[in-house]
């Protein structure tokens, strides 16, 4: 699926590849390497033909978890 395609999407699927959870979360290459690295998202060889999928409620937590590490007080208003 181009990135182009995936943006639209109005239903995200419960797992996705790689490419599409690149698209769905908007994170760097390597952000979601360091994710595997540290176990918050696994990619297990089980789509279709044998394809590595990982669960959306992982990415989620990843974000969340990646968010939350920054202080909610800083003032982000640029105006």
């Amino acid at each position: 699926m181009k990135k182009a395609q995936a943006m639209i999407m109005p239903n995200w699927p419960a797992a996705m590849s790689r490419e599409l959870a690149l698209a769905y979360t908007g994170v760097a290459q390597c952000q979601l390497r360091e994710w595997e690295r540290s176990g918050a998202i696994i990619f297990l060889p089980i789509g279709p033909r044998g394809q590595k999928i990982a669960l959306r409620s992982a990415l989620d937590c990843a974000l969340d978890a990646m968010f939350e590490r920054y202080d909610q007080s800083i003032d982000f208003d640029f105006g």
